[in-house]
């Protein structure tokens, strides 16, 4: 018994520094941790440069809505040019229907002229004159003339406005009378067929070119 109570005392001895030491280390382990941005926040740290610094809004910019003086001359200037090039290619065009019909009498022209050497052979000299101003009709105004029997073309110019109105029962004239030589047999004179001549003639000239508009008289210019 007695060497028992020597150990209990010395265990009582040391539960007092035990117990100081316990509580020691259970206030240190339950102190909240200091985060990085208190050491940020601390004198001891460098201020951040300018440029990261979050600046305010700032307010609305104004963005100019006339357009620079060059890019409206550019522009000008552009649309000068396209309406250049249009006028330009409505000019060719009409410029080639005019030398296409102006070729196309001349050369209905020079087989007239040829065609005259055969005045003295009334057929064959009156079936070229059908020729030719068959083929004319074809390649001026795109009609099916030289395909179809006189009846038949006069049948449907009847329908067709590209000839004007004065010239049709000319032209029926002067189809009729050819095909009374070449088929009946005729046998028209030389005065005859200098008229049949004459009337191809006329034909001819008279749609070679397109008609020049018609101008208002000086003395119709009051008038209602």
């Amino acid at each position: 018994m007695k060497s028992v109570r020597p150990s209990i005392r010395c265990l009582g001895s040391l539960a007092v520094p035990l117990a100081t030491a316990y509580s020691t280390l259970a206030a240190v382990t339950n102190r909240p941790a200091k985060g990085p941005a208190t050491a940020v926040s601390g004198p001891a740290h460098p201020a951040l440069p300018a440029t990261g610094v979050i600046q305010d809004i700032r307010g609305p910019v104004e963005i100019p809505t006339v357009t620079p003086w060059f890019h409206r001359l550019l522009l000008v200037l552009a649309v000068l040019v396209v309406l250049a090039v249009i006028w330009w290619a409505l000019r060719r065009r009409a410029r080639g229907r005019a030398e296409f019909r102006e070729s196309a009498a001349a050369r209905a022209r020079a087989r007239l002229s040829e065609a005259w050497a055969r005045v003295d052979q009334p057929e064959r000299f009156c079936t070229r004159l059908s020729e030719v101003v068959r083929g004319y009709l074809e390649e001026r105004f795109g009609l099916k003339a030289p395909d179809q029997t006189t009846e038949e073309f006069l049948a449907s110019l009847s329908q067709n406005t590209v000839l004007d109105v004065g010239l049709k029962p000319l032209l029926e004239e002067f189809l009729t009378q050819c095909d009374w030589v070449k088929f009946a047999q005729g046998d028209p004179g030389r005065t005859e067929c200098e008229r049949l001549h004459q009337m191809a003639s006329r034909l001819i000239d008279e749609t070679g070119v397109d008609p020049a508009p018609q101008r208002p008289g000086p003395g119709r210019k009051g008038r209602s």
